[in-house]
């Protein structure tokens, strides 16, 4: 499959956020959870039961940005892919990527802002995502079958 089946996506911009949820959908990843900053990120993360394929990440965000996020992830030994967005002049988002990539997080790819799908689409189809059952998944069709309700 081209796309990861959990991922995580923080952005400050509701609209972005919005968009890159759908993209995500859209396209077969089955657990998409969004953060509008780091703080919402990290609960997310600290409330999964599963770790995430992949967190796309903005880099600029008030009150705690995608620079802090990377450092709590190293500091937590979060193993996940990310990909950072950012309105950042593109020498930055290269020195942010090379900050993750040193942090020991496997970044695979930066895009800028304004987003262009065919870009993203070409980063996602470069990858190879792991297929495990989702506990949140397993759950649902549990819910759709009767099996794991409790017997009256």
């Amino acid at each position: 499959m081209d796309f990861p089946q959990r991922v995580l996506i923080v952005d400050d911009d509701p609209i972005q956020l919005a968009v890159l949820e759908q993209i995500f959908t859209t396209h077969g990843s089955a657990d998409v959870e969004t953060g509008a900053c780091g703080h919402d990120a990290i609960s997310v993360i600290e409330n999964s039961i599963e770790p995430f394929d992949l967190i796309v990440l903005d880099l600029v965000m008030p009150e705690y940005d995608g620079i802090r996020l990377i450092s709590y992830l190293e500091s937590q030994n979060v193993k996940t892919r990310l990909l950072l967005l950012s309105g950042l002049p593109r020498d930055v988002v290269k020195m942010s990527n090379t900050l993750a990539e040193a942090s020991g997080l496997t970044s695979i790819g930066c895009l800028q802002k304004p987003l262009h799908l065919q870009d993203l689409l070409k980063i996602m189809h470069g990858q190879r995502w792991p297929r495990r059952k989702s506990a949140r998944l397993e759950s649902d069709r549990g819910l759709q079958t009767g099996h794991g309700l409790p017997t009256l």
